[in-house]
């Protein structure tokens, strides 16, 4: 059964893993108060992540007997960290486009209330002048919605991103 084969692949079943814990995670969250699933989904994925990747590098040298170089190390840590991506990509996209639409307008919300904060402290620190109405109308202007491309291009992005930690996990936790 093919099932039973990529749940023997370390790393897949530590990505499928990641991928599963971060849905659901992310599902308490947004059950809790969709605020809280905007505001720590990011940490709360971090975190997950970090800890699959970890564990899978550290679970692979445990298979080949100790040894793992650097190279095999890196797709240890990279591969579960992609594919927990995937998942959590396509539940934002879910969520943004069939499970709470309205998430859209809370976004923006919270976009500005951030823009505001992040001009107010311009304002003090640097003593520049901020057209608030101008920023506000900039941000109604953008779009929130997430669609097809902004989610395959978030996952992209988040992988890219991703090489960072995965060579640093590598790094640590190589042995020849």
């Amino acid at each position: 059964n093919s099932y039973f084969k990529v749940m023997e692949d370390i790393k897949l079943r530590n990505g499928l893993h990641a991928g599963i814990t971060i849905v659901i995670i992310c599902s308490i969250l947004h059950a809790i108060d969709p605020r809280m699933f905007l505001n720590y989904s990011g940490f709360a994925g971090y975190m997950v992540f970090l800890f699959f990747m970890t564990r899978s590098v550290r679970q692979t040298r445990e298979e080949e007997g100790g040894t793992l170089p650097f190279g095999s190390a890196f797709v240890a840590a990279l591969v579960p960290m992609t594919i927990g991506v995937f998942f959590s990509s396509f539940f934002n996209y879910a969520i943004h486009n069939w499970i709470n639409p309205g998430i859209v307008d809370m976004i923006k919300e919270v976009a500005i209330e951030s823009a505001m904060i992040a001009a107010d402290k311009m304002s003090s620190l640097f003593d520049i002048e901020v057209d608030e109405d101008q920023l506000i109308a900039a941000l109604e202007e953008e779009g929130f919605k997430l669609n097809f491309g902004k989610t395959f291009l978030s996952w992209f992005l988040t992988t890219a991103m991703g090489c960072i930690p995965a060579l640093i996990i590598a790094a640590f936790m190589k042995r020849n």
